[in-house]
Formats: C-alpha cells, structure tokens, sequence
C-alpha cells in the first residue's frame, strides 16, 4: 500500500469515526500540514487558528478530544538545544501503530542502527527537512517552522545525477512543460488552502474536491478559490446558519450567485513584514513590469557614456548596471525602505494570495546565488550584500526536480510565479509580451 494511500485512508477515517464534528475539521486542517507520506507535522496553533477558522481554545479542545480518542499523537519534538517552540503531531489510528514514524522516532532507529554498525540508508527524494525560520527573514522576528524540500535544488543536499531522475522528468504532476501555465502542483496547493479554510471541509472527500477542481477552468478555480471566504460571509450576512459542502460549492459555481462587488476587490491593502512573503510577491510583481526606458535614466558622467557605447562586455554590463538602478524605482524603494528602516510596507490585497507560490530560501547558499545570477542577467535591481541581509528571504517555490542546472530551476520557478501572477490579476507581463 502506498504512502499516498495510507495517508489518504487516515483522513477517510477520522471523517467517518463518531467525532464530533468540529473536531474532523481540526484534524483535517492538521492534515494539509502534513506531506504526502501523512508523516508528522509541525504547525502553530496560529496557523490552526488560520486555517480552520476557529478560536485558540477550540482548537486546543478539538486538539485534546483527537488526542484522547487516539488519532493524533502529540508531542514536544526530538531537536534539543534549538529551542523549537512547536508541537509535533503524528497521525494515528485507535489502538493501532503509526502510518509512519514521527520525525523524533525516525531518528532514534537510524542512531541505533549506526551504533549496531549499519549505515542508515539515503532519504528517499520526497522526504522534507523542517527549519526553524523567522517570519519575514529577519533574525529578531517571530520564528516559525517551514518545510524545505530535499531534492538536488536544495543547498542541504548534493546535487543528484540527471540520469537517475530520467523517471522524474516524466511527471506530469511537477513539470512544467508549457511556458506560462500555472503547474498542477500548484493548483492542487491551491484546492488544500480552500479546502482547509472551508467551515464544513471536514466531511468533503479530498479525493473527490480534487476531480471537481480540475473539471473547473483555470478562471473558474481562481474565481472558487478568491471568493470562497466570501461566500461563506455572505451565507451569514443573509442569517443562514449552515454552508454548504465545497464539494457543492465547486459543483454548482456557487461564487457566481454572490452580489456584484463582493469578494473585496476594492483596493484593500495587508501589511508585508521586509523580505517575507508577500513583500517578496509584490516586489517580483513590479520586477515583472516593463522598465523605465533608458532615455529617462540621469545623464552619466563622461567616462560611463563612454563605457556605455565601448561594446562588447564593457556596454552590455554597464547597461545592465544601469538598469538596475533605474529601471524599476518602486523596487529599489523597496529595498532601500528594508535595509535602512527594516520596514516592508503595503500590499495591494489582489497579491495576497501569490504568498502561496513562495518558500524560504538561506542566504549564501547555492539556490541563493542562482536567485542573485538570474536577477544579474536580467538587469534587476540587487539586494544588500549577504551580510546586511536576515538570513532567510522568501523567493518563488521551485517547481519540479528535472532540472539540469540550478540557475534552470530558479528561472522554472519564476514563469510558474508569472504564470500565477498573469492568472491572478489577469494580465499579461513584460516578459510574456517579449515572448509572444
């Protein structure tokens, strides 16, 4: 049996065991932490707030009732010395053994089998590490724990053979074939959000949500997925007590009966922390605008004028200077408002949900200098030297593992983020209008 399918049978049967039923949606908000495999998960109560819609104590309770009841283990995890402030929590059945180890129990075995004499054998491709990091990069910030993926892209592991990933590239699933096209990947990260922050998703089979979701156009998901919590607030504001299933909502196109003008589409703003996430989606928002032209650059000295037209490397490079001072302002305003004042700033609320398409990257490690390359060739504006920066900055999720180079997937990861930003504000950017 499969890990996909273990995991899978935990979720059909906490939904069908005689909890209550606020208790199922705690447990399936739990369940979108986890990966694949239904290995242990580490998030905050907050994010439980966040994504099940509920107070800190009902959480807490329906957290104790899962616990009592044996299905959920919950405990404080192995890494001591680090302070970690999260729970860790395994899935289990009643009276029955885990689907999979917890992480503290995964690292118990392999100690004992090295002492035995053993060599543990290599984590299999889709296995995560977790890392402490802070939330908007800086070092004094509140921390969290984020997965990062373990694969050839990580700077946490050697690179593997292109050879030995042949079956990979083959995935339809992670690939990103056509240029602009949002990834399945992505999509289906999409349908887990909605799907956990539904007040009645606890009882909606995963499985079939995700037939109806991709039977659904790609405006059609956008629509379901911007204007789901709205829905849900105008079913209230009419003085309903009960919503829907989402398995309905996806199947009757309920958004389409909401009111003109719902949804808040009237230029609300959030507040983005200085390198998080959605500081970092409207800053590759506005790298993904046209540039201002040259001719609307400062006049330069006489020795850069002659730099400019001496050809060969000299002019290209010292265009490329140039428009990365010049070119995008509000960016540079942007980097200029985090290194000095350690202040982010605004964001329009149409990006909110581009947050989604980012994940942590360390400073100086190799993903971060292939980031610093492509933003080089490109001629965008620079970030502060690595020792002025936090020492984690939010940058567009790696899509896939077919790539030959790492400089290939941080470009991948950017035209599956323009894909996403083109599908989100409906529009078309620079770099999709030079390619047509």
């Amino acid at each position: 049996m499969s890990g996909d399918r273990k995991a899978w049978n935990w979720r059909q049967a906490f939904c069908q065991s005689e909890l209550p039923a606020t208790t199922k949606h705690v447990l399936q908000t739990l369940s979108m932490f986890m990966n694949t495999m239904g290995e242990s998960c580490y998030p905050s109560i907050e994010d439980l707030m966040e994504y099940s819609g509920l107070s800190k104590r009902a959480v807490l309770n329906h957290i104790e009732t899962a616990r009592a009841a044996g299905w959920i283990k919950v405990s404080q995890h192995g890494f001591r010395g680090q302070r970690w402030k999260r729970h860790e929590y395994v899935a289990r059945w009643p009276e029955r053994d885990l689907v999979a180890p917890s992480l503290s129990e995964r690292m118990v075995k392999t100690t004992e089998f090295e002492e035995e004499g053993g060599a543990p054998d290599a984590p299999a491709h889709s296995k995560k590490v977790v890392h402490e990091v802070h939330e908007g990069g800086a070092r004094d910030a509140p921390k969290a724990v984020h997965d990062v993926h373990q694969d050839k892209n990580s700077p946490f592991n050697n690179p593997i053979p292109v050879q030995k990933r042949e079956g990979a590239c083959k995935s339809e699933n992670v690939k990103n074939d056509n240029k602009g096209k949002v990834t399945r990947e992505t999509w289906v990260r999409r349908l887990k959000k909605v799907h956990a922050g539904w007040s009645t998703g606890a009882g909606d089979s995963a499985e079939a949500a995700e037939r109806l979701w991709f039977g659904l156009t790609e405006e059609d998901r956008n629509q379901a997925a911007k204007l789901a919590k709205s829905y849900e607030k105008h079913i209230r504001d009419l003085g309903r007590t009960k919503i829907c299933s989402l398995l309905t909502y996806l199947k009757e196109k309920r958004w389409e009966l909401l009111p003109k003008g719902s949804g808040n589409e009237g230029g609300e703003v959030q507040i983005a922390k200085p390198y998080g996430k959605l500081w970092g989606a409207y800053r590759f928002s506005e790298l993904l605008k046209p540039p201002l032209a040259p001719e609307h650059f400062p006049k330069p000295p006489s020795i850069i004028q002659g730099r400019l037209t001496a050809g060969g490397d000299i002019e290209k490079q010292e265009k490329l200077d140039r428009l990365s001072k010049y070119g995008w302002d509000s960016v540079v305003l942007m980097h200029q408002a985090a290194e000095r004042k350690r202040s982010g700033g605004t964001v329009p609320n149409e990006l909110s949900s581009l947050g989604d398409e980012f994940e942590v990257v360390k400073v100086g490690s190799e993903i971060w200098q292939a980031w610093k390359r492509l933003h080089q060739e490109r001629g965008w504006p620079r970030f502060a030297p690595d020792h002025a920066l936090p020492e984690w900055v939010w940058m567009p999720r790696l899509v896939g593992d077919e790539h030959e180079t790492l400089l290939e997937a941080v470009t991948a990861a950017l035209e599956n983020f323009e894909a996403a930003h083109n599908q989100i504000t409906n529009t078309t950017t620079a770099t999709q209008e030079a390619a047509e």
